[in-house]
């Protein structure tokens, strides 16, 4: 077994101020469940520590820790949309952790044994060697972004609800990121695409997600 691989004590240098709020914030709906305490925990040592060195250029234009993302697509799935789900707050946790490599088997071993079968499997939707996520997220010419977008999306109709909430909220922290960019080119496209294929799919998603993504919309100028 991949020694403490969980253990967020390892990786201090990496706390910052937004995950010493946002972590707790996290974990308050299960303070009833040690096992759901557990596995949440266990999931954001494992992100901090995949994601230790990874750095994050942001849609305003600045750059922050990778795990930052991670975490706030969680809590706006929990905190915000108030779906308390233990599987989905760690699969939101980790979805991104192939972004860097393939993982080690021992990884992948440790989050079916430790976290559970049902989060591996929803990261597994994420794992740009198997997928096309990752073409939903690059600049790229209107054209083919659209045709990445499209054939994307005809996966993520298949997939199941924690797939397709955590891409929302994904899309939510994007478009809410924008509100300080200066690429008008790059609000306009995501406004469009946002427009087009992410709202119709969180209409038959979450109402909540797709008010919130309307909302963020409204104020972005």
């Amino acid at each position: 077994m991949y020694n403490n691989i969980g253990n967020t004590n390892n990786s201090n240098s990496n706390i910052n101020n937004f995950i010493k709020a946002g972590f707790p914030k996290l974990l308050k709906p299960f303070e009833g469940s040690i096992k759901d305490i557990e596995k949440i925990t266990k999931s954001f040592g494992l992100a901090i520590k995949i994601h230790s060195d990874i750095i994050r250029k942001y849609q305003s234009d600045n750059t922050e820790p990778q795990i930052n993302h991670s975490l706030r697509v969680a809590l706006i799935l929990s905190d915000e949309i108030k779906i308390n789900e233990s599987d989905l707050v760690c699969s939101a946790l980790l979805h991104d952790i192939f972004n860097k490599d393939e993982l080690a088997q021992d990884v992948k071993d440790y989050i079916k044994k430790e976290i559970s079968e049902r989060v591996y499997k929803t990261i597994s939707f994420f794992n740009k060697k198997t997928t096309t996520t990752t073409a939903m997220k690059k600049n790229q010419d209107k054209s083919s972004s659209a045709s990445a977008i499209e054939k994307q999306l005809s996966k993520i109709k298949q997939a199941d609800s924690f797939v397709k909430s955590i891409i929302l909220a994904e899309r939510l922290d994007d478009i809410r990121s924008l509100k300080n960019s200066r690429r008008k080119d790059k609000i306009a496209r995501f406004k469009e695409e946002t427009k087009k294929y992410f709202l119709p799919l969180a209409e038959q998603t979450n109402e909540k997600i797709m008010l919130k993504l309307i909302i963020a919309l409204y104020e972005l100028k």
